[in-house]
């Protein structure tokens, strides 16, 4: 026992000694302060390859600066460097035509000084890549249309085994007035500031009576209490989200308002990620003199009533989860009737058509590309430049800004809703 004393005795004397030896040390730590004289190179993306020339209509641009880095074994590296840690005014930003020096991350013009400006960014003597952007005359707005809205919610029936009281959520009302005043406000470019966003000047109202002409007590609501009927495998043990659209389609006369006077969305019980047999209008009216056939609808309608009757044709099937997309989130439903009246989603899997949505001023993206986190609202185009998204059209589950629509989107809902049976219930009052 006295040997282990001893032991731990000398152990600590040795300690002792030896922090009694040590000294402070004097290196003098310090971060690393980016200066202007680092930077080697510039990444430019203006944001857009167009835009309107109205005033609202704004570029985004995209800036960064790396520095040149050589490494022990002699390779050189290039190393990001946030511009924003640089001194203040190092990043400067022209506009060659104007030969203007641009204020801040945007741009607007409301005049037209040419066809065409150029962009670039500059840090001390290092400059970027040139970036074009053609300009648009501000568009004439088109005439306004109203669309009578109903939701048919489906809502299951309390005494179906499947019902559980401590889970079930049922739709509420307030949630679809929203919806749509959300719609609305992106549909007629009143939140966005897109470069090629534009207004569709369409209303899409609540109806307030039913075909019978009867005033309707929610307007727009139009509950539907459903259990086991509507499964297409009556011995299956659940009800699935699929069984909905072959329901409706075999009852589209009961399920169904006048498609001519009315946008008919089915609420879905069903998560974002399934899809509930949406379809895209599948012909047009024969084009009249002077007139072009609208890209992507190959089939001539022999009249007003000449399309499929299935579910995805005569109406928006759309999963009621929608209208609960969680904390301080707006609820976002367009990209689902966009998809009724014509329009594309915004990412392309594959770059063998470009601009696949028939829309020259929407920027598409490669979802296949790495460079494409889900997670992150940039993305690299499919021309190589990088942009920040905010499309309606873009993908609802991941992050975008969708406060807008553009002006070819707008052209192609608008020829849509005048000559796709089954879409033409837009009306002037």
């Amino acid at each position: 026992m006295m040997k282990i004393k001893y032991f731990f005795t000398a152990i600590m004397t040795l300690s002792i000694a030896f922090l009694a030896g040590c000294k402070k040390d004097s290196f003098n730590y310090q971060m690393y302060e980016a200066n202007v004289a680092d930077i080697d190179s510039i990444y430019f993306s203006a944001g857009d390859v167009m835009m309107i020339a109205d005033g609202k209509a704004q570029l985004q641009f995209i800036v960064e600066t790396y520095k040149r880095f050589q490494r022990k074994s002699g390779e050189v590296t290039r190393e990001f460097v946030d511009y924003r840690e640089l001194p203040e005014g190092s990043l400067k930003i022209f506009e060659e035509v104007t030969n203007k020096q641009i204020d801040g991350m945007t741009f607007s013009i409301a005049t037209m000084p040419a066809d065409t400006l150029r962009f670039y960014a500059q840090v001390g003597n290092v400059k970027s890549e040139v970036k074009k952007v053609a300009l648009r005359p501000k568009p004439t707005l088109p005439p306004k249309v109203y669309v009578d809205v109903i939701f048919h919610a489906w809502e299951l029936n309390p005494a179906n085994r499947q019902y559980d009281v401590s889970s079930y959520q049922p739709i509420e009302y307030e949630k679809i007035v929203e919806a749509l005043r959300v719609m609305n406000e992106v549909v007629n470019n009143r939140i966005g500031n897109a470069a090629n966003g534009a207004s569709a000047n369409i209303e899409f109202r609540l109806a307030t009576k039913n075909p019978q002409g009867q005033s309707i007590p929610l307007p727009g609501y139009n509950k539907i209490v459903y259990s086991d009927e509507v499964k297409q495998n009556p011995l299956s043990a659940t009800i699935s989200a699929f069984d909905f659209a072959p329901y409706i389609t075999a009852n589209w006369d009961k399920f169904i308002w006048d498609y001519k006077n009315y946008l008919n969305i089915h609420l879905i019980p069903s998560g974002a990620n399934n899809s509930l047999s949406g379809a895209y209008p599948p012909n047009q009216l024969a084009p009249g003199p002077g007139e072009s056939m609208i890209p992507g609808i190959t089939a001539i309608a022999a009249n007003e009533d000449d399309f499929p009757r299935t579910a995805g044709n005569l109406a928006v099937m759309m999963p009621h989860t929608l209208l609960y997309p969680g904390y301080e989130r707006r609820i976002e439903i367009f990209n689902y009737v966009g998809q009724f009246y014509g329009l594309y989603p915004t990412s392309s899997y594959s770059t063998a058509r470009y601009h696949s949505d028939y829309c020259e001023d929407t920027r598409e993206y490669n979802t296949a590309d790495p460079r494409n986190n889900f997670n992150f609202p940039i993305k690299v185009g499919i021309n190589g430049d990088k942009f920040l998204i905010n499309n309606a059209m873009d993908d609802i589950r991941y992050p975008s800004l969708r406060n807008s629509i553009t002006l070819d989107q707008v052209n192609r809902m608008r020829a849509v809703m005048e000559k796709c049976p089954g879409r033409m219930n837009a009306k002037p009052i």
